[in-house]
């Protein structure tokens, strides 16, 4: 329990050193000419704040992007249910076509966004961020080419001590193979979904 503890603490540790502003964010899509796909895509992340290192890494190494794209994070209460109203959570980030959206579940609510009540329900939030009428055209042409939920896989690697390798390496990586899967526990369509896997050197 502890060495998992250890890495998820260094996990998040290299996520909140890493993570990129989003002016830089937006100045990469520009200098690096990243093709805009047509689409909607949720990309599922830990970090609340910022944007994580693991979409600069699948930007940089595809040289593109949906048009639409909503960084997910997903928290569990305690307690047995949150109201719908009160379950989405979604606001604009200040670079165009990027978006958060911070989901809250009970410990009783389910966890399904298999089938389109999901993708309905984003897409009216979507909607009710909309500056103008061709930002909710943008959005209505995104969701019309369908959903893609990405969701990153990252691997530690520890790079100074014997005891970090030990921990991170052997321990932490047996907890994590045999951990639910996110794609689990969130009950994504398998059909759907893409992972993408960074290496965190630590």
């Amino acid at each position: 329990m502890l060495s998992w503890t250890y890495g998820r603490s260094k996990k998040k540790e290299y996520e909140a050193d890493r993570k990129m502003s989003l002016p830089d964010l937006d100045q990469m899509l520009s200098s690096y000419s990243t093709y805009r796909a047509p689409g909607i895509c949720f990309f599922f992340t830990d970090l609340r704040n910022g944007i994580p290192p693991i979409i600069c890494h699948y930007i940089q190494h595809t040289n593109s992007v949906r048009e639409i794209l909503v960084i997910v994070t997903v928290r569990t209460l305690p307690i047995k249910t949150v109201l719908v109203e009160e379950r989405y959570n979604v606001g604009k980030t200040g670079v165009e076509g990027f978006y958060r959206c911070l989901i809250q579940f009970g410990y009783k609510d389910s966890q399904s966004m298999e089938g389109d009540d999901f993708v309905t329900l984003m897409i009216t939030k979507l909607q009710d961020q909309a500056e103008s009428t061709s930002e909710k055209r943008k959005i209505d042409a995104a969701a019309e080419r369908g959903p893609v939920f990405v969701l990153g896989r990252t691997i530690l690697k520890a790079n100074k001590g014997w005891f970090a390798r030990f921990t991170i390496e052997y321990l932490y990586r047996f907890l994590q193979k045999n951990s639910r899967a996110a794609i689990s526990a969130l009950q994504i369509p398998p059909d759907k979904t893409l992972q993408v896997g960074m290496v965190y050197e630590i």
